[in-house]
This record gives C-alpha cells, structure tokens and sequence, in this order.
C-alpha cells in the first residue's frame, strides 16, 4: 500500500512538472486592457473621447480612430488621432476638412499643434481655426463633409453629416449593432468616393 502512494504522488508529481504536450500556456492577467475588454464596436456613433469629443472611426479594421472636439466659443475644431487603442496618440498628416457649403465646396486644412513630445511631422493633434468656419456654423451637428487624414502612409475619409440635436440618435435609444452597420454602410460610401478623388 505504502509503494502504491508512492507511485501514486510521484506521477502527480511528474505530470504536474511537465504538464499535456499540446497545451500552450497564456497569462491572462498580464493581457493588456484592449485584450481582456468587450469591443461595443460602437466608434462614431456616440462615444465620448479623452479630450469629451466625438470619437470617429476612421476604418473597418478599427486600426485607425479619431476624436472630433467642437469648441464653442471659439468654433475651433481639435481633432485627435488614435491607433487601435482611443486614447494612445498616432501621428497623423494631411489633415483637412471638407465641408459641404450650399451647391459647393469649402476646403478647409487643418494646422499641428503637437502634443508634449511630437513634432509638426509626428503630430496627433490637429486644429481647424472656427475663424476659417462659415458663420453659420456654431455646433458640431452642423459640420457637414468629410474628415481626410493621413496615417501610417494610408489615406482616410470620414463622413460627417448635418444633424439638429433632436434627430441625433443616441447609443442609447438605438442598438450598436443597427447604428454599427448604418455608420460602416456611410463611412464605406464616402471611402470610395475619396479613393476616386486621390486616382
């Protein structure tokens, strides 16, 4: 009997040092917030930003974001770009906005104004002066157009439309998935159109 325990422990012993063959070990508690966290899958479509602006998705693989902030007072637009992650800087050119004015068009570029650390060529933070705006513009649901940007060698277009506050719809009125799709299907649209325009 006291052979048999021996045995017994010792293969314990032995399997728990060496473990299955075919399994991989992975530390969760070290995964980075981005792994562990549910994707809403929500960018565009309500999310508030680390600066309190608007965060535009900038592409379907959700590689690319931006956050739109609206200044009241002065009408100046801020616009932060984003990897991946919302929140962490990416480096961003070419930075314009083009807004729809009546029958016509109003191109208006946007100047780097680089956080702690950037330069104006690895800028992520980006200002459209409310000076250059058209008068009639005193809020962001009324911007009208398209954001274009340039990231890691790739351009981006994002759809912005004219909205009164009343017919904004809120995540929380809508499901994500619905307003998800609504926003892939407009933003998908304005992509080829802006992929014509740089052929």
């Amino acid at each position: 009997m006291r052979n048999g325990c021996w045995i017994v422990s010792l293969a314990i012993a032995a399997f728990a040092a060496t473990g299955c063959e075919d399994a991989q070990y992975q530390d969760y508690s070290k995964a980075s917030l981005s792994e562990t966290q549910v994707h809403d899958h929500d960018h565009g479509h309500g999310e508030v930003g680390k600066h309190g602006g608007h965060v535009l998705e900038m592409d379907d693989t959700h590689a690319h974001h931006a956050e739109l902030v609206f200044a009241a007072a002065s009408r100046d637009i801020t616009v932060y770009f984003y990897g991946t992650e919302v929140g962490a800087a990416k480096a961003a050119s070419n930075v314009a906005l083009e807004l729809h004015v009546g029958d016509g068009h109003k191109d208006l570029v946007a100047k780097p104004v680089p956080l702690d650390g950037e330069t104006d060529v690895t800028a992520s933070r980006w200002v459209i002066s409310g000076a250059d705006l058209p008068q009639e513009i005193k809020g962001e649901e009324q911007l009208d157009g398209h954001l274009a940007a340039t990231m890691d060698g790739q351009p981006f277009s994002y759809a912005l439309e004219a909205h009164s506050h009343d017919e904004h719809v809120h995540p929380e009125e809508t499901p994500a998935a619905t307003a998800h799709q609504e926003g892939h299907a407009a933003d998908a649209a304005d992509h080829a159109k802006a992929q014509e325009k740089t052929k």
